[in-house]
């Protein structure tokens, strides 16, 4: 008996609003539901059978990938637990109905037609994923290799030539659309389909609200005393305790516990690729003051630590200087020196000074404040006054912005045809499945959503 395969489906059209086809879910198209769940989940013993079609069968443990990785991918579907097992458990069947009829009919693909089918999917993938390094590091995240991914397409890919193959050999992938249906699609849906949030490209110069020279002074000699301390062999959890302005961690020994890469600030991402667990850093400067880690413990993503923190007191007069500095270099740029040469000599951001301020592209509705409502009412070119976040000050410019627009027909014809013949393609299928399900061995072990045991 064949354990029935995780599989692939038919790519949408390209460039076609995912949202629309994703209210078109043929039988095809259920594979891609397999596939993605069983590269979400490990894999499970099989506890039972709950169908049998032909001489495969679907295992409750399959079932239960699909039925989660739509839970996951639908988190606000509505659908009851047991009517979502019944449609899932349905497709699947439906998929290895049309795998066996292609069978009887003798209906077969050739190796080079999968492998072509499988360059096109590993293609997109990489494509979707943006490059060639961040589809290598998807991978690494689901514990797969390029050979082993390949491998499953190839499966899964020969699974959809085979049906696609006997869908023409019955004449259902002759359909036609006319420019008018494409066009009245067009129209009825333009605001839904054919809008393209407005994006823009961004620089910024950052300059920080730093102490005066005299608090400063005093800080830099408290965090040296401490650092006398641990050097004398002092416990760094009980120095912690003694000497840190951070209160809450200073009462457990400065221990921050385990804190992600992607939420530590720049500072400490740098230090923390510097040292080993074990090891305590040298002193540097943060936003709040001085402040020394030990590593405790790290992994790929996250890290364990403690830390002293010497605070160092922000005054008024610290703040003006900060902004005053901010608008003598907003002069500058305006009256026509290089943005990316003021960024260099005085932002204080370490992540984007070396390379001008860059900071990249990003959609306009998706800034955050204050920066929002400030690049709303600016134009390309333009460099804002300084703006006060909690990082310090901030010069911004916009070096390029797109405006929110809709796509014309003539942009949006090519998906929108697509989209109506995979429709038309999906009526027509379930037409031909109620015909030839009576000609395939189908039995249900179980109800989906059934206690497992049940007829």
């Amino acid at each position: 008996m064949r354990k029935r395969g995780k599989a692939k489906g038919e790519p949408g059209a390209a460039g076609f609003p995912y949202f629309v086809l994703s209210r078109l879910l043929s039988p095809l198209s259920w594979v891609l539901v397999t596939f993605l769940a069983a590269a979400a989940f490990a894999a499970e013993p099989a506890d039972s059978i709950v169908a049998a079609v032909g001489d495969g069968l679907i295992l409750s443990s399959e079932l239960a990938q699909s039925v989660t990785f739509i839970r996951l991918s639908q988190p606000d579907t509505t659908v009851s637990d047991s009517a979502l097992e019944e449609l899932v458990l349905g497709r699947l069947i439906d998929d290895l109905v049309l795998e066996e009829q292609a069978r009887r009919e003798s209906v077969e693909v050739a190796g080079p037609e999968v492998a072509a089918e499988v360059d096109e999917n590993i293609a997109a993938l990489k494509e979707r994923l943006g490059d060639e390094a961040r589809f290598k590091e998807a991978l690494a995240i689901e514990g797969y290799t390029e050979r082993a991914l390949r491998q499953r397409y190839e499966d899964e890919s020969r699974r959809k030539l085979l049906a696609r193959k006997l869908m023409e050999k019955e004449g259902l992938t002759q359909i036609y659309i006319s420019p008018g249906e494409a066009e009245r699609f067009y129209n009825e849906n333009r605001d839904s389909i054919g809008r393209v949030p407005g994006r823009v490209t961004l620089a910024h110069i950052l300059i920080v609200i730093t102490p005066g020279a005299a608090a400063d002074s005093a800080g830099q000699r408290r965090i040296t005393e401490v650092i006398d301390v641990l050097a004398r062999g002092g416990d760094f959890a009980t120095v912690a305790g003694s000497f840190s302005d951070d209160r809450k961690t200073a009462e457990r020994g400065g221990d921050r516990g385990w804190v992600k890469f992607a939420e530590l600030p720049p500072e400490l991402m740098m230090v923390f690729s510097q040292i080993k667990p074990g090891q305590t850093s040298p002193p540097f400067p943060t936003r709040e003051g001085y402040l020394t880690v030990k590593l405790e413990d790290k992994t790929t993503d996250r890290v364990r630590f403690r830390q002293i923190l010497v605070r160092v007191p922000i005054t008024r007069g610290d703040t003006v200087r900060a902004r005053n500095l901010a608008t003598t270099v907003r002069k500058k740029a305006v009256a026509g020196v290089p943005f990316d040469s003021l960024a260099r000599q005085h932002s204080q951001d370490p992540v984007t000074a070396d390379s001008g301020g860059q900071l990249g592209e990003f959609p306009i509705a998706g800034l955050s404040p204050p920066f929002d409502k400030v690049v709303a009412g600016m134009d390309s070119g333009e460099v804002s006054e300084p703006v006060l976040s909690e990082h310090g000050y901030h010069l911004v410019k916009v070096q390029a912005k797109q405006p929110d627009r809709t796509l014309s027909y003539l942009e949006l014809q090519d998906g929108i045809r697509n989209y109506l013949y995979q429709q038309k393609l999906g009526k027509r299928l379930e037409s031909y499945l109620d015909r030839v399900r009576g000609k395939v061995f189908v039995k249900r072990f179980r109800h989906a959503g059934a206690a497992p045991g049940g007829s």
